[in-house]
Order: structure tokens, then sequence, then C-alpha cells
């Protein structure tokens, strides 16, 4: 191919996929990527990033003025499915790039163009710091400070369980600035790079032994006034945006990967219950659909509602019934095994089980759609 890929969606996912098959090699790299060492995982698929980027696909879906080649997130979408329909795995970072992004291009566009290309390449990696010991899913009680000093920031605090921590450059911080009292009305977003001097990452290892997670300490750490992301006490409504993008991304990134996994599992001749297949099956189609409403409503500039809790509810549905399979189907070799399958088996089946939790408890957004969605009585 020469030249930009198309960007009428037909003809973009039709180039694409005959690009993808025609890098099988750089494909099947990428294929059983478990090491145990996130870095070792993401340096992996920076080849295939670079790739992506160089030939234009994973440029396609952002704004030209951002350093994209246009289009909207139908297109990034597309990226993804057609992935999943190879056994590839999106690219760790591809998440953050989701999440940050999309709110950056709205709330705080010199970053957002001075960074994409090297988001999407894989030459930088960021991660949000959110959850806090006492504050995971109540967002609105957040302890970590920025306090004023001159031009500048003075930030103080400990966040938790944050995602990709341990390779990251840069943490984009949900944190205080007004009092404790102000409760969301004093939040505000500032971007903090990790190797500044006062912060402390500190790798959280899974059930997989991954390090997937990490804690971050902040002590005295000085931030030039211009990290501050939109305005002083707008934090809350730029956690808002970025959510959605989270909420319905997400999802589909993960649909692709589960339906590829099911695929891996039938095609593989194992022996599987012909009633717990349909279930798993049955349990991704509904999230695929929902996420792709979400997706479609963000791409033509909607502003969903809570009612996006939805694909979270579905995700961690799906992500449960799919690898309750494998592990029915696969066991003993999926908890005893070392080959690489039973590897990568088994940190999926173990990541899973954390999908009613991560990114807004199940128990949480069940509440969201009851009261703000369903308009249901308190009982």
């Amino acid at each position: 191919m020469t030249g930009s890929p198309p960007l009428e969606l037909d003809a973009f996912r039709a180039a694409l996929g005959e690009w993808l098959d025609g890098h099988e090699p750089l494909l099947a790299g990428q294929r059983h990527n478990c090491s145990t060492e996130l870095i070792e995982v993401a340096d992996t698929q920076r080849e295939f990033q670079e790739a992506l980027d160089d030939a234009g696909w994973v440029r396609c879906g952002w704004p030209e003025d951002l350093g994209g080649l246009g289009g909207d997130a139908r297109h990034r979408a597309t990226l993804y499915d057609e992935l999943g329909r190879r056994g590839v795995p999106v690219p760790e970072t591809y998440l953050t790039v989701e999440t940050l992004i999309p709110m950056l291009s709205v709330y705080g566009n010199d970053l957002a163009r001075e960074h994409l290309r090297d988001l999407l390449r894989g030459a930088q990696r960021w991660c949000q710091g959110f959850s806090e010991p006492d504050a995971g899913s109540d967002l609105a009680s957040l302890r970590t400070t920025a306090v004023r000093d001159g031009d500048g920031w003075v930030v103080n605090g400990h966040k938790i369980w944050t995602s990709q921590a341990t390779i990251s450059q840069r943490c984009v911080v949900l944190l205080r600035t007004g009092t404790p009292e102000s409760r969301h009305r004093g939040l505000s977003m500032i971007l903090v790079d990790l190797d500044s001097p006062g912060v402390e990452v500190r790798g959280i290892r899974t059930m997989s032994r991954r390090d997937e997670l990490a804690e971050v300490r902040f002590d005295a750490v000085h931030v030039t006034g211009d990290r501050l992301i939109g305005a002083e006490g707008q934090g809350w409504a730029l956690a808002m945006y970025l959510l959605q993008w989270e909420r319905g991304m997400y999802p589909w990134q993960r649909q692709s990967m589960l339906l590829a996994a099911l695929d891996d599992l039938v095609s593989s001749g194992t022996e599987l219950d012909a009633a717990d297949l349909a279930d798993a099956y049955l349990s991704v189609l509904p999230m695929r659909l929902s996420a792709a409403q979400t997706i479609r409503r963000l791409a033509a500039g909607d502003t969903p509602g809570p009612e996006v809790s939805v694909d979270k509810v579905l995700l961690a549905r799906a992500e449960l019934a799919v690898f309750d399979l494998v592990d029915a189907s696969l066991a003993p070799a999926l908890e005893f095994d070392d080959d690489a399958t039973a590897i990568e088996h088994r940190h999926d089946f173990m990541f899973s089980r954390s999908a009613p939790i991560y990114g807004g408890s199940y128990e949480i957004q069940r509440q969201i759609l009851a009261d703000r969605v369903l308009g249901l009585p308190r009982g």
C-alpha cells in the first residue's frame, strides 16, 4: 500500500486486513507475549506499534491537528477488531491512549499535539493516577494534594493500583487543589513526570506474577504550571469525560480478545461443554453490541451519560464466563504446565478475576444504573 490508508470505513477495514495478513511474521511475534515483566511485554509490542504508525493505521481516527490522519473512534475500533480476529493482543499502552488523548484533545490540546505520535509509537508510556488507599471508587475523597508554588505546584500524596506505572514516563494525576470539604469541586488534573525528584514507584505483582500495577508516592514533587490540564478545579469534569472513553473503548478492545480466546479454544480440539461454550459466547456478544453503540455515539460527538456503566457490567460478566470455560476445559494443564500457552491462559484467567473490581466495581456500576438510569427507589 502506498500513501495514507483510506478513511471510508469498509475500505479501511479491507485495506487494513490485507496489510495485516501481509505482515504475518510481525503478527506472530505479538502472539503469546506473556512475560511476567510488563516492560518486556511493552518492548516487544513497541516494534509492532512503530510498524502500525509508519503505515498510518494507528494514526487513523485521530484529528489531523494532533498529528493524526483524520477519521474518528470507529477507525480505531476497527483496528482493534481486526487484531482480535487474528489473535493479536492490543498493545498495552493503547488503553491509556484511548482514555487520555480524547480528554487532552478537548482540555489540553497542546499536550495532545506534542505527545500523540510518541504515545502511538510506544516511544512514551503514560499512566493515570486516580485510586488511593482510602479512595478507590469514591474519587471525591482524594487526599493527594497540589499546592501553588509561584507559577507551579508542589504535589504530595499516595496513589495505588495504578496500571502500567512501572513502565510509564508520565502520570496524569487526579488530585486536590481545593479544601477537603470541597469534595469533587476541589479536584484538578496535573501531568507529572515520574522521574521527578520526590516520586517513588513501587510495582505490585498480581496473582499472575506480572507487575501490572503500582503504588506511586509523591513527596514534595515540583511541577511546572503548564502541566495543569484544563483549569484549576476542573478535575472532576475531566475525569468524567475520560471515563466515558474508558467505558466504551476498553470493553471493545477486550471483546475482540475474548472472542479470539474462544475461537482459539474451539480450534484447539479441546472437548468443550456445549452449554458452557454457548454461555461464554452469549456473554461477549451483548458486550460487543453495547460497546459498539457507545463508540458510535462518541464518534458522533455525543456525551454518553451514566448508561455507559452497562458496558462495564457486561465486561465483568464476559471476562468471568470466558475464562471460567478456559479453566474448566484446560485443567489441570492451565494450573500446572509451564509452556507458553499455559502461562498465557493462566495469566488471562487470573486477570479476569479482577474484572468485577477494576475501573469501578461491579456493584457500584449496578448502583449507578439503578439510581441514575432506571430511577429505582432505594430499598
